[in-house]
């Protein structure tokens, strides 16, 4: 029972550490409003096995945009219908921003270790 509460615990550590690391590149603007939202709403559902309040913007972009191709998806997609799509991609990733940044420094705040321990 030990070696799998353990086992827990370190993956939920792992989990955490990818939540942060996606929240700062979409801070950094190293990865896309809506690309950075699925991800992060997928690991709050793995990370709690449930909809938890801090991952409700992220759920919220991930459905409201399931439409879009933003990420390895667009090489199944024609140039022609990607130019459409890239204009709805950018106006959605405006609305959408500030709400999911706002999300992320939440998430940097509650998960990074480094807040965790002085140094």
């Amino acid at each position: 029972m030990k070696d799998e509460e353990n086992y827990r615990k370190i993956e939920e550590y792992y989990i955490r550490g990818k939540i942060v690391a996606i929240c700062e590149a979409a801070l950094a603007e190293e990865i896309g409003i809506i690309a950075s939202s699925r991800r992060l709403s997928a690991l709050g559902w793995e990370l709690f096995e449930r909809r938890h309040e801090d991952f409700i913007t992220f759920d919220a972009v991930d459905s409201e945009t399931d439409d879009l191709p933003v990420d390895m998806e667009r090489q199944n997609w024609s140039a022609e219908a990607l130019k459409r799509k890239d204009v709805e991609i950018a106006e959605a990733e405006a609305i959408y921003k500030n709400n999911v940044l706002a999300a992320c420094r939440k998430l940097i705040e509650r998960f990074a270790i480094y807040n965790k321990f002085e140094i």
